[in-house]
């Protein structure tokens, strides 16, 4: 597994359980961190294909 792949997977994590929250607060931290993997994941998949 690719580091992208795991970082993917942790934006759906994130972004479930965004879905679940009921406080607005934790739902907009688990939608932030989300965002910031699914980043993540696309900058190493650039630097995986830039060799």
């Amino acid at each position: 597994m690719h580091y992208s792949d795991y970082m993917r997977e942790e934006t759906a994590r994130f972004r479930q359980q965004a879905a679940a929250a009921v406080d607005p607060t934790l739902k907009r931290e688990l939608l932030e961190y989300a965002e910031i993997c699914e980043e993540v994941a696309d900058q190493a998949d650039r630097l995986r294909a830039s060799g």
